[in-house]
């Protein structure tokens, strides 16, 4: 009881820390580094959910990130769209079209599956950069607009993003740890431990895989288009490779499967 409580506190304290963090460091560097890392961790959740949890490492996942924040770009820029209509629409595009590519990749395992994601991954990667009347190519989109308000909240100032994707992160650390307690998170451990094993016991372990592959697409396009909105330039190296590599070490670092 004592641990629970020490915990508790420990993350009641790390909460109000990052909440009164921008007026401690008045320094826009670091505030922007802090901003982005929180983008950052709510797509390495999604990543350590398929990894970590159900033992299949995707390397499209950077893919998707950018598939979120070129949506979300385009919908806005070209198609006019109100902002949070395109946050939305952006999210279940990318969803869908990585729910479609999850049928196929799951077909595989292990490696094969790592190497099939990663082929994906470097396909999205050649449209953004080679498909100029949509995404700009080289060039990059410009022009994406900030957040709309939210009633008398306004979002154009970079103090005012930070809490945004700090609201955001939050969000996705309760919606994760709520997974992982839950009896579909420990379907999916199951999975990671021993598939074969998995499906002796009556887990349909073709759905619960679909099933984690798009919730951690989810992950990566809100992130993807937190990011889209927050840097407001976009440009075809963030579904690179080196990308795709950053999310890797992040995952590593951060403590892959907790």
């Amino acid at each position: 009881m004592n641990k629970i409580l020490d915990k508790r506190i420990g993350i009641f304290l790390l909460i109000v820390i990052a909440i009164i963090f921008p007026f401690m460091v008045d320094n826009p560097y670091i505030s922007r580094l802090m901003t982005l890392s929180f983008i950052y961790t709510i797509a390495i959740y999604g990543m350590n959910l398929l990894a970590g949890f159900t033992g299949y490492l995707s390397l499209a996942h950077a893919g998707f990130f950018a598939v979120g924040a070129y949506a979300l770009g385009i919908f806005t820029t070209r198609y006019e769209l109100s902002f949070w209509l395109a946050f939305i629409v952006a999210i279940l595009f990318t969803t869908v079209v990585g729910a479609i590519i999850g049928l196929i990749a799951l077909r595989t395992r292990e490696h094969f599956f790592a190497i099939y994601t990663l082929i994906v991954g470097y396909l999205i990667y050649l449209i953004i950069d080679k498909w100029d009347e949509m995404t700009g190519g080289v060039r990059g989109l410009i022009g994406i607009p900030a957040p709309s308000a939210i009633g008398p909240i306004e979002f154009n100032t970079d103090r005012a993003m930070y809490y945004l994707a700090l609201v955001f992160f939050l969000v996705a650390t309760l919606v994760v740890t709520r997974i992982v307690k839950s009896l579909t998170g420990r379907t999916f451990i199951a999975i990671r431990n021993s598939e074969d094993l998995a499906q002796t016991i009556g887990i349909n372990t073709q759905t619960n895989k679909l099933t984690s592959f798009i919730i951690s697409i989810v992950f990566a396009a809100v992130a993807g288009a937190l990011y889209a909105s927050y840097v407001r330039f976009l440009g075809p190296d963030i579904a690179n490779l080196p990308m795709v590599f950053d999310f890797l070490m992040y995952l590593i670092v951060g403590g892959i499967g907790t």
